[in-house]
């Protein structure tokens, strides 16, 4: 049976998704956007994220038959894409508005740019009406 967690399963299908555009000539201005801050902080993903934890959990800790067990994962598999597609799609779109409204060409991942790029990680969070994270108070 597989033991793999579907959170980090959809986390990593929702920040492969967003590496979208063509080929960038020497001009392009480059945005990048943070998915791991965006992640943590968006309600509707950490609501998606947390069922689809614990459906997975239950289904594996269950006392069904085998059978039912594999039938009812394809089912969390299915409900998991759906969300995956639906998370992803609105964050292309508003990612994608922001972007062509201040012209960039390309627009990347944070964790996949080591340097470098304008971050529209704020603003996307804002758009989705995502809540920021407040930094802790120094002392």
């Amino acid at each position: 049976m597989r033991t793999y967690s579907y959170g980090m399963l959809f986390a990593a299908c929702v920040a492969s998704a967003l590496f979208a555009g063509g080929c960038a000539g020497p001009r392009s201005k480059v945005a990048v956007v943070n998915i791991l801050a965006i992640e943590a902080n968006w309600p509707k993903f950490q609501n998606y994220s947390n069922q689809l934890q614990a459906s997975f959990a239950a289904i594996e800790g269950s006392k069904m038959p085998a059978s039912q067990k594999q039938q009812q994962l394809a089912q969390l598999q299915g409900q998991s894409k759906r969300w995956q597609d639906e998370v992803t799609n609105d964050l292309r779109a508003t990612v994608s508005t922001i972007a062509k409204g201040r012209n960039y060409q390309l627009v990347v991942t944070r964790e996949g740019v080591a340097y470098g790029g304008d971050d529209i990680t704020t603003d996307v969070e804002k758009a989705m009406s995502i809540p920021t994270a407040s930094p802790s108070p120094a002392f």
